[in-house]
């Protein structure tokens, strides 16, 4: 077997692998005998049937075999004396074998870019301390105590964060915005929906929203309300909308009273431990979230110390990946096929410029976890398989029977773990500075 190599880029190679005429007539032979020894016809104890006989029984199967023989060993030989380490096989042209002459093996691999490992330890890292803020203590307990407040009907005039039930009919001029946009009906008409008064967060029309602020049960009004220029519904650009709002309900919201049984809840038994329950709990938050920005920090750190060519398989491969894991978890939330298809763009280049920071970091990182010799103990293997076994809803040895069966995704697991192996280690060597949170970034809290 004769090879060659030709740049198709700097980190694609195609590689020529001629095999000869004599090689391809040995294995023909080869593994004629094997079949021979095999061979089963009638007439014959097994092994004992004449060579051209099994050849014109079995033509074709030694055939399928020999072609496959030999793309296998000169895959083998192409990665093994081409010089480079390949990072994938991106195609083999279907090769065209022939009794009369030589035949050639064309493989396009993707292979590791060349690049100088930069320094790697003492990166400057810098994450918000994890102190708690009076504010922060304020928002949580009050998210808290809103979780368990009551909601009770009330004769009484709606008041800014009571609960209306309410129906109400949208029209510019005599037309129906149900009519115009009957795909969205919370513009148009709303039949005995909740909304809560005077919200200002939330998905609601701002007229209703706002205008059921001092109704009552029974109550009727119109309330108007105009959308912008550049409001992004067609349908309602520039146009003022008369809505016609009537009240079938109102709950005061009533929160609870934090006495001895409320405490309970919460295995505690005072208001001041049930605040140091909450101020722990907002720590606890903040320093995983530290820990996760430390951890982003060091690899976009590393990756701006050094430029190289980045593989074109691996980019694609990951831009897939990130786009698959995104549409299930919006999926999940309700988005749909057409909201994906409108953005396709958008998410493609956004998809793809996160691929290209994930592969170059990932690449940088397999180094660092060479250069220290990092290793994948076994009882990492055993927590990433019960991870991912308990993220998948199954019982670990129902994965590991997968595994088995998957050699290509037990290799990803290894690879997944030395590359986290490194960023640990990323952090560790790095000088960390903790500044002051700011205020306006105070984080909400939930149980």
């Amino acid at each position: 077997m004769n090879i060659q190599v030709a740049d198709i880029n700097d980190t694609r190679k195609l590689v020529t692998v001629t095999v000869t005429r004599d090689e391809i007539a040995e294995k023909e032979v080869s593994l004629l005998g094997d079949f021979a020894k095999q061979a089963r016809l009638p007439g014959f104890r097994p092994g004992k049937a004449p060579k051209d006989m099994v050849k014109k029984r079995y033509g074709k199967e030694i055939q399928k075999e020999v072609r496959q023989k030999l793309v296998s060993e000169a895959y083998q030989k192409a990665i093994d004396e081409a010089g480079f380490t390949v990072l994938s096989l991106v195609e083999l042209a279907d090769p065209e074998f022939s009794d009369e002459a030589d035949t050639e093996l064309k493989f396009t691999f993707d292979i590791k870019p060349e690049f100088e490992l930069p320094e790697y330890k003492g990166l400057e890292l810098s994450v918000p301390k994890s102190d708690v803020t009076d504010h922060e203590l304020e928002h949580a307990r009050e998210h808290l105590l809103n979780q368990r407040a009551e909601y009770n009907v009330v004769e009484q005039p709606a008041k800014k964060g009571d609960y209306v039930k309410v129906s109400y009919e949208g029209k510019i001029g005599d037309e129906l915005v149900a009519d115009l946009l009957p795909e969205q009906p919370i513009f148009g008409t709303q039949k005995n929906t909740w909304e809560e008064a005077g919200s200002e967060q939330g998905p609601g029309v701002k007229a209703v929203v706002e205008g059921v602020v001092g109704m009552k049960a029974g109550d009727v009004k119109d309330a108007d309300e105009t959308f912008p220029e550049d409001y992004e519904l067609e349908a309602l650009k520039g146009k003022t909308v008369t809505y016609h709002i009537e009240v079938h309900e109102v709950r005061e919201k009533v929160l609870p009273e934090i006495n001895e049984e409320f405490l309970k809840t919460f295995q505690v038994e005072t208001e001041e431990e049930f605040n140091n329950r909450i101020r722990d709990d907002i720590k606890s938050q903040k320093e995983q979230s530290a820990e996760q920005q430390k951890r982003e920090q060091a690899a976009a750190k590393l990756a701006e110390k050094v430029d190289f060519p980045l593989p074109e398989s691996l980019i694609e491969g990951e831009t897939q990946s990130l786009l698959r894991d995104f549409m299930q978890r919006s999926m999940a939330q309700g988005a749909t096929q057409e909201q994906f298809e409108e953005r396709k763009e958008e998410l493609f280049n956004g998809a793809s410029d996160a691929a290209r920071a994930r592969v170059k970091a990932q690449l940088l990182l397999t180094e660092v976890a060479k250069k220290e010799e990092l290793k994948v103990e076994n009882e990492d293997l055993n927590r990433a398989i019960y991870m991912e076994a308990m993220s998948q809803r199954m019982k670990p040895e129902e994965l590991v029977k997968e595994l088995q069966k998957d050699r290509q995704r037990v290799v990803e697991m290894q690879r997944n773990i030395l590359i986290n192996k490194a960023l640990d280690f990323l952090v560790k060597e790095a000088t960390v500075t903790e500044t002051e949170p700011e205020e306006a970034h105070s984080h909400s809290h939930s149980h």
